[in-house]
């Protein structure tokens, strides 16, 4: 599954740095290397990993640090004066919110599947560069309408980033080695609650200047900080690894090498709609689509409510901004933390059921406990927030690994991220009312949808292992009928789903 540019047969060249990478297997004449026999030297690939993780992980961060960072400064600023100065009456500012995800979760599907064709390097920067002339223009906005223009083109410019970034590390580092690596983006949105609204106290302070109110301050720096990221972000993201700087020529062959050993199950090079065809078609897709949203539902509710939910315990303002960023920061270790066990022992869905497990007892605890009892109050939301990140990370990365075949996979996350994201849609609803400080009603939803996602979670193991055990006990004659009928990708007789 591994890479955009998979290299089922090496280049001659390479075979002068062969020795020095890999211990045992043989290369034919023409260049084909026996991956049944093939072994890579751990050392070598613990070394590049490394390489890898320092290069790119801070890229990665960085980006979705700024998408994050954008997408919630509105919070920020309708606190500071944005709807009072704007005029706006209603539920005006709840639908600015949620028109963001309109043409969100439309294009996620269309950036998954173009992404190749305009190539990384470019694309993931312009659209950077397109949000971040949005949030500038935000901050010259009069009235509703043109708010609600800018919270389109948003959704419309932000809405490839997550998809794009998934595939992106899929063609640098294996299944067993994504986890870990997308849960760093999951770091990122974390880490924009936990530090936004600091960014934001700073740039408000700015209220007045020239004539413009604080808020518009918020839009307008922030904006040109992110044009600035975009244009490091095309000067310092590789399109793909052999054109990547910070790899020698002995790593890229080593990169080689580990595509190779995926190559059988990544399809044509070029677009094949047969593979998106099998993406739609594929029941897994759905399974893992209930689980997004019904985890989406738990994540956006925690992370547009949660500040309220903990000023409802009864804490003034200022310190209910103190007290979102430990859980943020405790959620953000303990999510890395289980990303790593599920990568090193190579299993999802026994670190995402516990996970489930978890958050319904900190949804419980919401629901059944007073709100004059602070303490327990608190605690829960430290059950809550890492539970929710492990279900919804893990859910993408297993989705990643449960997909073979480039477009095929890029349909799949595109799918995922595109229906998961409509939870976005009914957030605003569901948290909408609340009873003596308490919001029992959203409480009560993400109580149900956590259990939901857990019986999703359920469901996939139980065909992916029915799956497995069904190739097991192929014999070799009904292995070689299939792949001569074209079962290829992750239907390939060989693939192995991770559980």
């Amino acid at each position: 599954m591994m890479g955009v540019e998979s290299t089922p047969k090496l280049a001659a060249q390479d075979h002068a740095h062969i020795n020095s990478i890999y211990e045992k297997g043989s290369i034919d004449d023409d260049g084909t290397s026996h991956t049944s026999t093939l072994y890579i030297d751990p050392v070598a690939q613990r070394k590049l990993l490394l390489k890898l993780d320092l290069y790119l992980s801070p890229v990665m961060t960085l980006i979705f640090l700024t998408a994050y960072l954008d997408r919630a400064n509105i919070g920020n600023a309708a606190s500071a004066g944005l709807i009072t100065d704007l005029g706006l009456v209603g539920n005006q500012f709840g639908n600015a919110v949620t028109l963001f995800y309109v043409l969100y979760v439309a294009f996620e599907l269309p950036c998954s599947l173009v992404l190749k064709k305009f190539h990384p390097q470019r694309m993931i920067p312009a659209l950077m560069f397109c949000w971040a002339c949005v949030i500038i223009g935000n901050g010259f906005v009069h009235n509703a309408g043109q708010l609600y223009a800018c919270r389109l083109l948003l959704g419309a410019f932000e809405s490839g980033m997550f998809p794009c970034l998934c595939l992106y590390l899929s063609t640098f580092y294996t299944p067993g080695e994504q986890a870990v690596r997308i849960s760093y983006l999951f770091v990122a949105s974390s880490l924009s609650g936990a530090f936004g609204g600091l960014f934001a106290f700073a740039l408000l302070k700015m209220d007045g200047i020239a004539g413009l109110a604080g808020w518009r301050w918020l839009f307008i720096i922030e904006g040109c900080a992110s044009v600035a990221v975009s244009i490091l972000i095309y000067f310092v993201l590789p399109d793909n690894f052999e054109v990547a700087r910070f790899l020698t020529e002995d790593d890229k062959v080593l990169m080689r090498l580990r595509a190779d050993i995926h190559a059988r199950y990544n399809g044509k090079p070029q677009f094949d709609f047969a593979e998106v065809k099998k993406a739609l078609l594929d029941p897994k897709l759905y399974i893992s689509c209930w689980s997004q949203f019904m985890g989406d539902t738990c994540s956006f509710g925690m992370s547009t409510f949660m500040p309220i939910i903990i000023k409802g315990f009864g804490y003034d303002t200022v310190t209910t901004q103190l007290l979102t960023i430990p859980v943020y920061l405790w959620a953000s270790g303990a999510y890395i933390l289980v990303s790593w066990m599920s990568d090193r022992y190579n299993k999802r869905a026994a670190f995402m059921i516990p996970g489930v497990i978890v958050t319904a007892i900190g949804y419980a605890v919401q629901i059944a406990v007073p709100q004059a009892n602070r303490g327990p109050l608190y605690f829960s939301v430290f059950l809550i927030a890492p539970g929710i990140y492990i279900m919804v990370g893990l859910n993408c990365t297993w989705l990643l690994n449960s997909h073979a075949g480039y477009y095929k996979r890029a349909t799949a996350i595109g799918v995922n991220q595109s229906l998961g994201n409509c939870a976005g849609l009914i957030i605003g609803q569901i948290f909408k009312d609340s009873v003596n400080g308490k919001f029992v009603t959203g409480l009560s939803v993400s109580l149900g949808a956590v259990l939901l996602a857990g019986v999703g979670h359920s469901s996939l193991w139980f065909l992916l292992r029915h799956e497995n055990a069904k190739r097991e006990k192929m014999t070799p004659e009904e292995r070689e009928y299939a792949i001569l009928n074209g079962k290829g990708g992750d239907f390939h007789p060989d693939y192995r789903y991770a559980l």
